[in-house]
């Protein structure tokens, strides 16, 4: 039976909703501007490689019985409970993050069915469920599975002066002490909770689909990488 998990509770063990019918999943427009020069043919194409967020429309039902509106305000309650990852049952190792913003209208049908329709607001990308960390020996490579780039975290145990290259690109790091956590998601670089931008030189590292090399140089005792790999 096709479900979905949505912040931890699953839609028919904890609530018996019954998916009517499989939701169409949309892919992610990219952000394109185009603008028209004069004096040129055809337009300029401004893509900043990024994408905007997709709906995925779910059709439910569900049997409550005589307590068909007490089960319709638990349903309710539910949807509203923040953003979390949405997991679709035919999709069980990746998630999206997701919210409901919109009005969730639940009509009574029979005097115990209760039908309505959730849009969740998803960002563009899907993750893998399992992100496990990857220790890789210097001068190694990495394989992502996914079919977009990743954003990385990337904690180095280390001292002083060290340089980490990735796919050719090398990013510096000056004056380590103990440890430095770059994490290419948020764009900061920082030990604990203190900034530690001023001490690397570069930019942040992706790990593009397919294999990446890795090497660094320096006083370091071990590289961790939380790949964050993810797919349209």
């Amino acid at each position: 039976m096709y479900s979905f998990n949505f912040m931890g509770s699953d839609s028919f063990i904890n609530y018996g909703i019954v998916i009517e019918k499989r939701p169409i999943i949309p892919k992610p427009q990219r952000n394109i501007q185009y603008i028209d020069v004069p004096g040129r043919s055809g337009s300029l194409k401004v893509d900043d490689a990024t994408y905007k967020d997709i709906i995925i429309p779910i059709q439910c039902s569900f049997n409550g019985g005589t307590a068909v509106a007490d089960q319709a305000d638990l349903i309710k309650t539910w949807l509203d409970s923040g953003e979390g990852s949405l997991i679709l049952s035919n999709q069980l190792d990746k998630y999206y993050t997701a919210h409901v913003s919109d009005q969730v209208d639940i009509s009574q049908e029979f005097r115990v069915f209760g039908k309505f329709l959730v849009n969740f607001r998803c960002k563009p990308f899907k993750y893998a469920v399992v992100n496990t960390p990857i220790f890789p020996a210097n001068a190694g490579t990495i394989n992502n599975p996914g079919s977009v780039k990743s954003d990385p975290v990337i904690v180095i145990i280390g001292s002083g002066n060290i340089t980490l290259t990735i796919n050719g690109i090398t990013i510096s790091l000056t004056g380590i002490s103990g440890s430095i956590t770059i994490d290419s998601a948020i764009k900061d670089a920082y030990q604990g909770t203190t900034l530690q931008n001023n001490l690397m030189t570069g930019d942040f590292p992706i790990l593009v689909p397919g294999n990446n090399t890795i090497s660094w140089t320096g006083s370091v005792s071990s590289v961790q990488i939380t790949p964050n790999w993810r797919w349209l």
